[in-house]
């Protein structure tokens, strides 16, 4: 009986004829990779449980972009050890394929492994120094590490390559806000939102950002009215729910707290 896997490499196949006639090297590595995800997913693959072997792959003859195919499905499985084997015998197989690196390191950051990580991003830039997701991805790393000027290096030089890249905007942001510096953090979130307004993730990141100054606004206002200063407006957190309520209901009363009379 044919698992769920089978149907769909049949269903794909069919429906992309001209693929199996113009690339049949491609359909065969995608069928491999189908079938070897399936037997996995049934838990009848020997590569679920063996390490790999470079030298004696699932097909013959597999090529360092077959290991990258392989470690992304790991990935997806959450099997990332397997998938650093996957990308090893890719490195092996060509020890100048800079991608194979990238998703090395990318493993390896998942891991926690930040030296060997930050390793294979360095010599992924090293042969190539246009990967655009390395610089990204070792951006995120260095902010985890509270490395943020390197970072923030890390992100301009993606936003040198790419312009409207939306992660390094984003995330450059982030690493602004971080220090503090929350003008340049709006003004890249707000570069993020202008170059893709169906992105989510920049929008909640001004909303942080926006959250930030406010509080940085009171704490503000505390300091040079005293500790005994009472808010126009009730509590930071009260004024936040009532502007919160104010833009579902359309009553702006919360904003008319905060005028004051011209002195006479």
């Amino acid at each position: 009986m044919m698992g769920p896997g089978c149907y769909r490499l049949i269903t794909i196949l069919l429906k992309n004829k001209g693929c199996l006639m113009r690339s049949l090297m491609r359909c065969i590595t995608l069928f491999v990779l189908l079938l070897w995800s399936a037997s996995l997913t049934l838990g009848v693959g020997l590569q679920a449980q063996e390490p790999l072997d470079c030298e004696d792959p699932f097909i013959p003859d597999a090529t360092p972009a077959y290991y990258l195919g392989q470690g992304a499905v790991l990935i997806e499985q959450g099997q990332v050890a397997r998938a650093v084997e996957a990308y090893s015998c890719a490195i092996e197989g060509d020890p100048t394929y800079a991608p194979a690196y990238a998703r090395r390191a990318y493993a390896y950051a998942i891991m926690l492994d930040d030296r060997a990580a930050l390793a294979d991003y360095e010599q992924a830039l090293t042969l190539d120094e246009t990967l655009v997701d390395v610089y990204i991805n070792r951006g995120a790393l260095y902010t985890t590490l509270g490395n943020y000027g390197l970072a923030i290096s890390d992100y301009s030089l993606a936003l040198a390559l790419e312009p409207d890249n939306v992660d390094a905007l984003n995330n450059r942001a982030v690493v602004h806000a971080i220090e503090g510096n929350y003008d340049l953090a709006l003004a890249d979130a707000q570069a993020a939102i202008a170059a893709d307004p169906d992105d989510v993730t920049a929008y909640a990141t001004q909303g942080a950002i926006y959250s930030a100054l406010s509080t940085q606004s009171y704490q503000t206002f505390i300091e040079r009215g005293d500790e005994y200063a009472r808010l126009p407006a009730g509590s930071p957190t009260g004024v936040m729910s009532a502007i919160d309520n104010s833009q579902r209901t359309g009553d702006m009363g919360i904003w008319l707290r905060f005028q004051v009379p011209a002195e006479q």
